[in-house]
């Protein structure tokens, strides 16, 4: 289980990042789940939660994909559990880039769910909405 990101476009990348996570499945098959600015963008979706829009290690027009943290056993079953039931994420169907509910948002509750305590960087906008 790995958390992602990748900058921005010029120039929102010097101020903002994006987060999503990676969920490696037994035989080598891996799922990237993020909240995206368009509803319905493709993947399997709610809103504008996403699954599979991207590949894993696709960036967002503003750099590569880095890895942010990595997590196995218990931790990395905690975060599926809450990503194979995130139709519960409070904020599906709304997005705004700033102040959120945006991708940071939806890392920052994802985690919180998951009694994982990971900060954000200040560059996650959202991840306190």
């Amino acid at each position: 289980m790995q958390l992602r990101y990748a900058t921005l476009p010029f120039p929102l990348g010097w101020l903002a990042v994006h987060y999503w996570f990676v969920v490696f499945e037994p035989g080598g098959a891996c799922h990237r789940w993020e909240v995206w600015q368009t509803k319905n963008a493709g993947g399997t979706s709610v809103g504008h939660l996403h699954c599979d829009l991207k590949g894993p290690d696709a960036g967002v027009g503003g750099g590569p994909a880095r890895i942010a943290a990595e997590w196995t056993g218990e931790q990395a079953a905690s975060i599926r559990r809450i990503l194979e039931n995130c139709g519960h994420y409070p904020y599906c169907h709304r997005y705004l880039p700033w102040p959120g509910p945006n991708s940071n948002t939806f890392a920052a509750w994802v985690l919180r769910q998951a009694g994982i305590a990971h900060r954000l960087p200040w560059k996650a906008i959202g991840r306190h909405f």
